[in-house]
């Protein structure tokens, strides 16, 4: 009994604080002017009405131009550019690690040759590079220093050679010169000698004769020895400079013979020298293309590895690990989807006026995302001679891959219109009967204004109001947002606009706008929304429009100039007297007192 008394207190207990917090929360957060759930079900929307004789409508103006219409092809999606990727030579695959819709770098390994063979031919190729190299070296150290140095020494000898042949010429010249000074000693000597010889007879005669003494005579046959005996040193000394003349000129001989020795292996090893040059030209040549050699293997081990050659997304893995490949089989292909192309065949009776710039929209067959305005980058100049079609391609951005490669569009290509027609948005037209009219709106609008929206729920505020409640909407504590519009409208009463209703022939449309023909001005406005229910003559409210109608609606004072209105004490908005009388005197939306107020014009 006791456990039921203490569970029952502690349910009433729980639900009393449950109650508390309930009120206190709804105090806390309550806002000003906020409806509760019985206020919300008991409001006249009765008073949320139009003002009475004036309709809320958009408006729109009349253009003259010209209306470009558009034709719709069904394309398909194209890479913007697409690479196979093949070995270059053949090979056993090893491993292959990437799958379609796998992301590649450019230069990424992507495939992987076995390297057993080409690996064995690359180092064969290096080693014989190496050894061609040490050749080429040998040959070129044996024509620098072996031939070269023989035609060095071979250089000198010939010009020693030649200054011994010049040094024994001299010689020959120096004795030529003596023989011919020790000829004229000669000719002196012999010229004293037959003098004395003369003489010597004639002084024997004297002494003889006893004309001159024995001493006398004496002393003239020793001079007269004496004249011989240098005739006969003179013929000496010309036989000794004939026999130096006659060394010299074997010297001559000598020295001429090793010039010409000199000479001889000169060229030789100038001819050695050549042939050591041609031969370390043709080892480094060798040596070259050892290296050449070695460089193409690596090349070719390095053909093992098979890359990607631009950045993009595998597409299609054709082959598996395993394979022996072969130059041109397709391992994968790889695409660029940052950029696509897609590709119609219009017909040829569409061509005309489509060129490079033409405006194109394309949209994703199958789903529901907008479409993706782009221009026409390509008109293909040849015609299939079997479809009369010609290829239209628009190359356009691939954000977040919404474009998928093979994938199907509707492209709405559009074509350029020609002469000026009187043109009005496409809402305008009212279809009734097979026949097309429209609302021409008749008066004028008053100044320029400026209406504050709520943010939450979008009702309209005036400056003034807005200004009131410190530009917080009294309802729901939403911002208030200024929203410029283009003029207040007047009523009928006062000269305003009012709906005029005029029969025309509708043409061609382009979903926006359509061509018309009849009495429309081309500076008249027409109603294009808010039609439904007009009758010529009716007054106009401009007012903003949603989906499902006005977004707001005009205050009372729009149409009720000279009338008494009531005015809510709390949010400021306006109602008629009879909406007025009818909730009390109170309004409806937040409770607050309504008090008259004159309407203005």
């Amino acid at each position: 009994m006791t456990r039921r008394f203490l569970s029952a207190a502690l349910t009433l207990l729980t639900l009393f604080a449950v109650v508390l917090g309930t009120v206190w929360a709804v105090r806390r957060f309550h806002k000003p002017g906020q409806l509760d759930v019985m206020t919300a079900q008991a409001m006249d929307m009765s008073a949320m009405r139009p003002p009475t004789g004036a309709a809320p409508v958009v408006l729109a103006s009349v253009r003259r131009g010209t209306l470009d219409s558009a034709v719709t092809y069904t394309g398909t999606v194209r890479a913007f550019n697409e690479q196979d990727i093949s070995p270059r030579i053949t090979g056993m695959l090893l491993t292959l690690p990437v799958y379609p819709g796998d992301h590649v770098r450019a230069g990424q390994v992507v495939a992987q040759l076995d390297t057993a063979e080409v690996g064995a031919k690359a180092a064969q190729a290096d080693a014989s590079a190496r050894q061609a190299r040490i050749g080429a070296h040998v040959a070129e150290i044996t024509h620098q220093l072996h031939h070269q140095a023989a035609l060095d020494q071979a250089a000198a000898q010939e010009s020693a050679s030649e200054q011994a042949v010049a040094s024994a010429a001299a010689d020959a010249q120096a004795a030529q010169d003596s023989v011919a000074d020790v000829r004229s000693g000669v000719s002196s000597a012999q010229a004293n000698a037959d003098y004395w010889k003369t003489e010597i007879i004639r002084e024997k005669q004297l002494a003889d004769a006893g004309a001159v003494s024995r001493q006398e005579y004496q002393n003239e046959a020793a001079q007269a020895q004496v004249a011989a005996a240098a005739l006969e040193s003179s013929k000496a000394k010309v036989r000794q400079a004939l026999a130096m003349v006659n060394a010299s000129q074997a010297k001559i001989t000598q020295a001429q013979r090793e010039v010409s020795a000199a000479r001889a292996a000169r060229r030789m090893a100038s001819a050695d020298l050549i042939v050591a040059s041609g031969q370390a030209d043709q080892a480094a040549a060798g040596a070259d293309s050892a290296s050449a050699s070695a460089r193409e293997a690596a090349i070719v081990l390095g053909y093992s590895r098979i890359t990607s050659p631009e950045g993009g997304i595998v597409t299609e893995r054709l082959v598996a690990p395993g394979t022996l490949v072969s130059p041109g089989m397709v391992l994968l292909k790889v695409a660029d989807l940052s950029r696509v192309r897609v590709q119609a065949h219009v017909a040829a009776a569409d061509l005309a006026g489509m060129q490079v710039g033409t405006p194109v929209e394309v949209q994703p067959q199958g789903t529901s995302a907008a479409p993706i305005a782009a221009r026409i980058s390509a008109v293909f100049p040849a015609a299939s001679d079997q479809t009369r079609t010609a290829v239209v391609e628009a190359v356009l951005p691939n954000l977040n891959g919404r474009l998928q490669l093979g994938g199907f569009v509707t492209m709405r290509i559009a074509k350029p219109g020609s002469s000026q027609k009187t043109l009005v948005p496409a809402e305008a037209i009212v279809s009734e009967g097979g026949a097309s009219s429209l609302w021409l709106v008749k008066g004028s609008q008053g100044p320029a204004s400026t209406t504050y929206q709520c943010e939450k729920c979008h009702m309209t505020y005036s400056a003034a109001d807005a200004r009131k409640n410190h530009y917080v909407d009294p309802m729901d504590g939403g911002k208030l947002i200024a929203v410029p519009s283009a003029a207040t409208p007047a009523v009928a009463s006062g000269g305003g606009l009012t709906a005029h209703r005029v029969s025309v022939v509708a043409g061609a449309s382009d979903g926006t706008w359509t061509e018309v023909t009849g009495d429309v001005p081309a500076d008249s406005r027409v109603v294009t929304r808010g039609q439904a229910g007009l009758s010529e003559g009716a007054a106009l409210v401009v007012t903003a429009w949603g989906a499902d109608g006005p977004l707001t609606l005009p205050t009372a004072s729009a149409s009720s100039s000279g009338k008494t209105l009531y005015k809510c004490e709390k949010c400021g908005m306006t109602y008629s007297e009879a909406d007025a009388r009818k909730n009390n005197f109170v309004d409806p939306m937040d409770g607050g007192k309504l008090v008259p107020v004159k309407g203005q014009g």
